[in-house]
């Protein structure tokens, strides 16, 4: 089976699995998922060609959660693979109609693997999904994955009382 992996990163700036029942890796849990990419997280490591500096490990999010499984059943459902819903709402937006008031946000999609150490390998041999594995603003994450479709989710949230007031879309 081919497998591909697709990232993204959406960066917001002012003036932004459900693994646990997985039927091809029983073991895996959102402990386990948190512990792989908070060892990465803490000990850095080359993204590419880039070295990238330790970061503060992430915790687990529910909405982050319950975003990245909505989207992997959907592209399931429909036969597709984007980081773009079929309505054509990105990251951003989905998370936006979920309540998360994001300040950054960040999204990688993998297919084809058959279990989380798989993706994560793939994740970190692409220098654009190592770089969100890494990104030094995440502060919580969440994993799904529906079938043969997996979804990791990033983000931080905004500071309580602020509002967003300027969009800024940066792709990696």
């Amino acid at each position: 089976m081919t497998k591909y992996i697709v990232g993204i990163f959406i960066i917001v700036g002012f003036y932004g699995l459900s693994a646990q029942s997985d039927p091809y890796d029983p073991y895996v849990s959102q402990e386990y998922i948190l512990e792989k990419v908070n060892r990465l997280r803490a000990k850095g490591c080359k993204c590419g060609g880039k070295r990238m500096k330790s970061a503060e490990p992430v915790v687990w999010n529910k909405t982050l959660e319950r975003s990245a499984a909505m989207h992997a059943r959907e592209m399931y459902r429909y036969d597709y693979f984007s980081h773009k819903s079929i309505d054509g709402l990105d990251i951003g937006d989905r998370l936006d109609a979920l309540g998360y008031k994001w300040h950054h946000v960040g999204e990688n999609l993998a297919i084809g693997q058959k279990s989380f150490d798989e993706a994560m390998r793939d994740w970190i041999k692409s220098p654009s999904h190592c770089k969100m594995l890494m990104h030094p603003k995440m502060k919580e994450m969440a994993l799904s994955r529906y079938k043969k479709y997996w979804v990791q989710h990033f983000g931080t949230q905004m500071p309580a009382k602020t509002r967003r007031t300027k969009i800024t879309y940066t792709e990696g």
